[in-house]
């Protein structure tokens, strides 16, 4: 009896090092890798050295702009965060699909999970951020914790609109005997209607983003070729106080001219 015992227990114990495996299962901040610290750090110190030397041509210039690196830093951390949720939206959209499926064939909702987590495991593989929010909710379900408390957990964590929303009724629907079938059809066409949309948009705006990019790169090879053409005509504005002052304002300039611009491309649904 304690063999079989042993032996069904086997697969929980198992999953506890998918669970662990350097995983943060906070959506809203991004925790970069050495490689990552390498790479954008790498970046932000090249960015930095090239506009001061088209900016002052100073290596004090290099030192004012210094602490930009922190907001640098800042978002690139924000785009990680962005990509991840986009990623777990479209994780959760199919897991909803893989639920919905297994109530349709009669599973209960605690086989309907785990069927998911199967699912989960097998198309999206171990590393998946839903695959490893499968794991954890099954096995804590072994230990009589309520889904729809996990799932709510879940929804807090990821900061998703979508999955909020769904953890919410989930649990009124659980408690009061709701149609859950129902409820997890509707979550799932309101989110794959609103990633299409999303699509369309991204690929309406995939033109614009790009002529938002080259121009705002444009007047960085605008001072590159004038500096190897015509340097005399920028000698001015190079070491003294005065011409510093007038391309620090046309430095802030262009970069406010680029962070408008990328809220006037950016579009959310």
């Amino acid at each position: 009896m304690k063999k079989e015992k042993d032996k069904t227990r086997a697969p929980t114990e198992e999953r506890t090092p998918l669970i662990k495996k350097g995983w943060d299962d906070r959506y809203d901040r991004a925790i970069l890798s050495i490689r990552d610290w390498i790479v954008t750090i790498g970046t932000a110190f090249v960015l930095v050295g090239l506009v001061s030397w088209l900016f002052y041509k100073s290596i004090f210039g290099m030192l004012l702009l210094i602490p930009f690196l922190p907001i640098y830093v800042k978002r690139r951390k924000r785009q990680m965060v962005d990509k991840r949720k986009s990623a777990l939206r479209d994780q959760f959209r199919e897991c909803l699909q893989s639920v919905n499926g297994a109530l349709s064939a009669g599973m209960s909702m605690e086989n309907a999970w785990k069927d998911a987590e199967k699912d989960m495991l097998r198309f999206l593989g171990p590393e998946a951020d839903m695959t490893k929010e499968l794991l954890r909710m099954n096995r804590s379900v072994e230990f009589n914790i309520p889904m729809e408390k996990l799932l709510l957990d879940f929804a807090e964590r990821s900061g998703l609109e979508d999955v909020q929303s769904f953890g919410q009724v989930f649990q009124f629907a659980k408690r009061g005997g709701g149609d859950l079938n129902r409820i997890i059809q509707n979550t799932y066409l309101r989110i794959a209607e609103k990633t299409e949309l999303e699509r369309e948009i991204e690929t309406t705006m995939a033109a614009k983003k790009m002529e938002q990019r080259i121009m705002s790169a444009m007047p960085l090879f605008i001072l590159l070729y004038i500096g190897f053409t015509s340097s005399e005509f920028l000698n001015a504005l190079y070491g003294n106080l005065l011409g510093a002052a007038v391309m620090t304002a046309c430095l802030m300039l262009y970069l406010l001219s680029i962070k408008l611009g990328e809220r006037i491309v950016r579009i959310e649904v």
